[in-house]
C-alpha cells in the first residue's frame, strides 16, 4: 500500500512539474510583447496554484477516509475476536463443566469396585480440564495480542501514508 502511495505521489509530482514546463513552454514560444507575455504567465500560474490546491484537497480526503476506514475496520476485527474469545470460553466451560459432571457420576459408580483406580482416574481429569481451561486462555490471549498488533500496525500505516501524502504535497 505504501509502494503504491508513492506511485500516486510520484505521479502527482510528474503532472505538476509537467504543467509548469509545458505552460512556460507554450507561453515563451508564443510571439507576443514582454507585457501580454507576463499577463499570461501569471494567468497560468494562478490556474495552477488552483489546480494544485484542489489537488491537495482531494489527497487529504482520501488520506482521511482511509485512515477512518482502517480505524473501522480495526475496531469490527477487535469486536469479532473478542466476541469468538468470549464464545470459546464459553463453551470451554460449559464442556469443562458438562465432562466434570460425568466424571463425577463415573468415579461414584467406579468407586464401589476399586477406590485407588477412581481416584487416579479423577486426578487425570482434573489435570485434563486445567490444561483445556489453560489452553483456552491462552488462545484468548493470543487472539487479543493480534488484535493489538493489527491495530496497532494500521495506525502506523495510516500515520505513516498521512506524513507521505502531507510531505508529498509540502515538496
Amino acid at each position: 500500500m505504501s509502494n503504491n502511495q508513492n506511485n500516486t505521489g510520484n505521479f502527482m509530482t510528474g503532472i505538476i512539474i509537467g504543467s509548469i514546463v509545458g505552460a512556460a513552454t507554450a507561453l515563451l514560444m508564443a510571439p507576443k510583447s514582454g507585457k501580454e507575455l507576463r499577463g499570461d504567465i501569471n494567468t497560468q500560474m494562478e490556474v495552477l496554484k488552483e489546480k494544485s490546491g484542489e489537488w491537495k484537497e482531494t489527497v487529504m480526503e482520501k488520506g482521511s477516509e482511509y485512515t477512518s476506514t482502517a480505524m473501522e475496520k480495526t475496531n469490527q476485527l477487535r469486536q469479532v475476536a473478542m466476541e469468538k474469545g468470549n464464545n470459546v470460553v464459553e463453551v470451554v466451560k460449559d464442556k469443562t463443566d458438562q465432562f466434570r459432571s460425568a466424571a463425577n457420576n463415573a468415579s461414584d459408580q467406579l468407586a464401589e469396585e476399586t477406590k485407588d483406580m477412581t481416584d487416579e482416574w479423577r486426578e487425570t481429569v482434573h489435570e485434563t480440564t486445567d490444561n483445556a481451561a489453560d489452553q483456552a486462555k491462552e488462545s484468548i490471549d493470543q487472539v487479543q495480542a493480534q488484535s493489538e498488533n493489527l491495530t496497532d500496525d494500521l495506525a502506523e500505516k495510516t500515520k505513516e501514508m498521512a506524513d507521505q501524502v502531507n510531505n508529498s504535497m509540502n515538496e
